[in-house]
């Protein structure tokens, strides 16, 4: 019965791993408490504000790598997935790189009805790093705004 029971805290364990989730960045001491940031398990891949971007606005969101990346010379890539199944695609300017993190902004055109994000980070010593952010769940309400 105890195996049982770890086998399942085991399981529930490693689907909770794979769960896109609201991360909570707040400051024992501070006064206001800071928004809510959604991540995906790995916290690798994080929707952290909204931004102005046209007349619909745009996400912005912080791609975390182990290692360098080369954002700066070429640009991500990302694969929105819709609702439908319907795939497109779009390459991104990156606003700013600040260590091993790229943070770039997303039009709402592209977010609205799409459940699923798929990224490909340029590396300085290799390739590129792909990975993905769910959106399920997202609640851009609960997101800042203009915070980089």
């Amino acid at each position: 019965m105890i195996r049982r029971l770890a086998v399942s805290l085991a399981a529930l364990f490693a689907s909770a791993a794979q769960a896109q989730q609201w991360v909570q960045l707040s400051d024992q001491l501070a006064f206001d408490k800071i928004p809510p940031i959604w991540c995906n398990a790995a916290r690798s891949a994080c929707i952290i504000s909204r931004q102005p971007y046209g007349a619909s606005g745009a996400l912005r969101v912080a791609l975390t790598v182990n290692g360098t990346p080369d954002c700066k010379q070429r640009r991500p890539r990302y694969v929105y997935v819709r609702n439908s199944g319907e795939r497109d695609g779009d390459l991104s300017r990156v606003q700013e790189v600040m260590g091993s993190t790229c943070l770039l902004d997303i039009p709402m055109t592209q977010i609205d009805g799409t459940r699923l994000l798929r990224f490909s980070v340029p590396m300085l010593t290799q390739d590129s790093v792909v990975m993905e952010l769910s959106l399920e769940g997202l609640d851009i309400n609960r997101l800042a705004a203009n915070r980089s």
